[in-house]
């Protein structure tokens, strides 16, 4: 078999919704992995037409099955037992209660990996909790170290939680078929949100492990280093991030600053006394920004031996030229009923040289792939799809949801997760959301 990427040969069942597995599992896709998109027909997912969606759902195929109609089970079934991967973000204990927990799985192909994506795993008290990035943020005390002292803590930004969650889910897959590889055995992975998201914690949490300290708010500084902060330049809300860790890089600092008068004083002389006086350092070093472009800044600093970094939007973000010789940016081309056309999008970040990832396709319409597979993947003849297809099994578009079949579990279908942003109003200059439309962004990011 011709191999297309890291993962060729890998099928994936993607049975979820929201953003952090959608994310993982275009991952995979990318990759080269084949994942089919799982959706119920008889409702349609949150957000399905704006352009989050199609970028979540890029390089995936798209079948419906309901799991309520007759026979949907046992199709959700034999697709598992033609599978390697399923991954699925219901509330913990939703796939046992519709006859397609692990335990049956396993019937159908014992060596099948699972993984299931909660809040806050399948087991213990708050099991059944539910859970979203942004909230998410809050709990796992990653906002108990963010802000300034005296304004409490801030979040760091929308759904900063998800895309930890989708790369170590990421990992977690991989991981998985190795063992299986050795073992010949599939297992069931717990994986929760919220232990990621403390795990994101590191040294914080090893500081009261061992010293008991719980931490505070440090706004842009440094326990122990310093100067360590942002600093105003040239032009509207523009800034630079500089970051002194020794003796060395300090005079490197104040070589690039013409070595100022005010640094000639014992109260700079050595690490701890600069962490004593940095309110005095960051005001010096401010004054010297403000006149400065925050590019060339950057530049001079770095060629100087000091850690220093722009502060960019998301415009210069995906227009820097260091990226767009990286290759990050990639065009997908949507299909016309989107009426998105081409977009540059993130890619991975990294660069192989046998097995590059690259995307797919667009994101697909709802069971867009049905008959592929119905017949390439499970062998089924035009009969049997045109039965599962008046049963209400199959189906291109949404329709009210059939009645449970004797034979299966009677269920009662947990809440939607609610998509970050999806009942919010598109932003606008009118209210304030946004500051400013670049009527020339299509052309500078290359789609024109």
């Amino acid at each position: 078999m011709k191999m297309d990427g890291m993962l060729s040969g890998i099928r994936v069942l993607d049975s979820t919704t929201a953003v952090a597995m959608p994310t993982a599992m275009h991952i995979l896709a990318d990759m080269g992995a084949e994942v089919i998109k799982i959706e119920a027909p008889t409702r349609e997912e949150a957000g399905r037409r704006d352009e989050s969606f199609q970028y979540l759902q890029h390089s995936k195929k798209s079948m419906t099955i309901n799991l309520k109609a007759p026979g949907g089970v046992q199709l959700y079934k034999d697709l598992v037992g033609k599978s390697d991967v399923l991954v699925e973000n219901n509330r913990a204990g939703t796939l046992d209660r519709l006859g397609v927990g692990y335990s049956e799985l396993i019937k159908v192909k014992p060596d099948i990996i699972l993984l299931s994506n909660t809040g806050f795993g399948q087991t213990g008290p708050w099991k059944r909790y539910a859970g979203i990035g942004t909230f998410l943020e809050l709990i796992t005390g990653v906002s108990h170290f963010t802000g300034y002292l005296d304004q409490g803590p801030r979040q760091v930004g929308n759904a900063w939680i998800d895309i930890h969650v989708a790369w170590m889910a990421v990992f977690s897959v991989l991981a998985a078929p190795h063992w299986r590889e050795e073992s010949g055995e599939g297992q069931h992975i717990d994986f929760s949100m919220y232990q990621v998201g403390v795990s994101t914690l590191g040294a914080e949490v090893l500081d009261f492990i061992v010293n008991g300290n719980i931490g505070e708010q440090m706004g842009n500084r440094h326990p122990a280093h310093a100067p360590h902060g942002v600093y105003p330049c040239r032009g509207d809300d523009k800034w630079i991030a500089i970051a002194v860790e020794n003796d060395e890089e300090w005079r490197a600092l104040l070589k690039a600053m013409g070595n100022p008068e005010w640094a000639d004083n014992p109260k700079f002389e050595d690490a701890l006394s600069r962490h004593h006086n940095q309110d005095e350092i960051d005001g010096h070093i401010a004054e010297w920004t403000k006149g400065w472009d925050f590019y060339e800044l950057m530049h001079l600093l770095q060629d100087n031996g000091v850690m220093a970094s722009v502060i960019p939007n998301t415009a210069e973000i995906m227009t820097d030229p260091h990226m767009k010789a990286r290759g990050f940016y990639e065009k997908l081309t949507h299909s016309p009923e989107s009426g998105l056309g081409d977009r540059m999008l993130i890619g991975r970040p990294w660069k192989v040289s046998k097995t590059p990832s690259r995307f797919r396709g667009p994101a697909p319409t709802l069971g867009q792939d049905n008959e592929y597979v119905m017949k390439e993947v499970l062998k089924r003849t035009q009969e049997e799809i045109d039965q599962l297809y008046e049963a209400g099994v199959l189906a291109k578009q949404t329709h009210q949801a059939a009645p449970p079949a004797p034979s299966e579990p009677r269920t009662q279908a947990a809440p939607a997760r609610p998509r970050p942003g999806a009942a919010n109003p598109a932003p606008s200059l009118e209210d304030g959301t946004l500051t400013y439309i670049d009527p020339d962004y299509q052309k500078r990011l290359g789609v024109e």
